[in-house]
């Protein structure tokens, strides 16, 4: 059943001018226009959706930062054996939100058991950490060549059982 709305009406906040279907949920998050100025690029996997949150809200202090999540995360910063289709597609996006969020700082999360690692490389989770540590470097060298200015952190995220933990990954400078 659709709810015609209110016409437009600047008193009233909520008036959209617009037809809308009644609204089925209102968020009891307030708006916010302060931009944080960073972007976290990590792996589209929901299942470490809230964990990513979690670190970035509570141990790196940035609450509402810009999202980019994707399969396999920096991986697409990463493309040394090819797939400049990946590289090219994440510099727009990127190159957006840098400009346009005026980011200043960007978090690079890789996470154990990346199925977009075991597909590519065909190998047990275990055996592809080299590949996504040596990828976040790779990542952290893309971004840097592209926003010189640009704060980057590498990190790897780990489960043990039910465990989440966090890693700052050693020689990635933060400039």
């Amino acid at each position: 059943m659709h709810s015609r709305s209110q016409t437009s009406d600047e008193s009233n906040p909520l008036s959209l001018g617009t037809d809308l279907p009644m609204s089925i949920f209102t968020s009891v998050e307030p708006w916010n226009d302060e931009r944080i100025g960073a972007l976290a690029l990590y792996c589209s996997d929901g299942r470490w959706g809230e964990a990513f949150d979690e670190f970035c809200h509570k141990c790196l202090h940035i609450p509402r930062y810009d999202r980019w999540a994707v399969p396999g995360g920096p991986a697409w910063l990463a493309t040394p054996e090819g797939s400049p289709e990946f590289s090219r597609a994440a510099r727009q996006q990127i190159d957006f939100l840098v400009q346009i969020h005026k980011v200043e700082r960007i978090i690079l999360i890789t996470h154990f058991g990346c199925a977009a690692y075991g597909q590519r490389l065909q190998l047990p989770p275990e055996d592809c950490l080299k590949t996504q540590i040596d990828d976040i470097h790779r990542a952290a060298h893309t971004l840097r060549s592209w926003y010189a200015d640009i704060r980057v952190e590498g990190y790897l995220a780990m489960r043990r059982s039910r465990m989440l933990s966090f890693h700052e990954l050693a020689g990635i400078p933060a400039n």
